[in-house]
């Protein structure tokens, strides 16, 4: 299967512990997460001033860590319910159901 998306060149690829995922970085400074059974693409996540290099999951897969030659490593909350948590201990207000669509790939906020 062919994954798009990326205008740059693809610096590196992980897989999730489980499978339920692929993780590509980017030149172009994103880094994309992809089903492996669909080859559709989950998230995008951006925030690297640069490209991005490496990759890898959490064991459990529920978080990802990114680097650049920026100076930076990201990591990446992926499962819906730390998520959620983050967003409740950051945000001064409660999010919209646009936002939790957006953001947290829900239909509505809990």
């Amino acid at each position: 299967m062919t994954l798009t998306g990326h205008t740059g060149p693809v610096n590196d690829v992980a897989y999730a512990p489980d499978g339920s995922a692929i993780a590509t970085a980017s030149a172009d400074g994103t880094v994309r997460v992809w089903n492996p059974a669909s080859g559709a693409q989950e998230v995008m996540l951006s925030g690297h001033e640069t490209g991005v290099w490496d990759l890898a999951f959490s064991p459990d897969g529920s978080k990802l860590a990114s680097a650049s030659p920026d100076g930076t490593v990201r990591v990446w909350a992926l499962d819906v319910d730390d998520l959620i948590e983050i967003a409740r201990s950051e945000l001064t207000r409660s999010l919209t159901d646009d936002e939790c669509r957006q953001y947290l790939h829900l239909a509505a906020c809990p």
